[in-house]
């Protein structure tokens, strides 16, 4: 979860870089788009499975 929070915290940051500063439009697409696979590789690395139901046990 960490990662990918901090992946997108990048990607906003290259945004708003873009958006004040023109001249670094392709660094902050390379850099955005490798923390957006970063991310995404994340999420399907860190995929937990669902959690196991517990059976209730029968009353004495």
């Amino acid at each position: 979860m960490t990662l990918r929070i901090a992946c997108l915290l990048g990607i906003l940051a290259c945004v708003v870089v873009r958006l004040i500063d023109f001249h670094y439009q392709q660094t902050c697409m390379i850099v955005g788009g490798s923390m957006l696979f970063l991310a995404v590789i994340g999420t399907l690395i860190d995929e937990e499975p669902p959690p196991v139901k517990k059976q209730k046990e029968p009353a004495s």
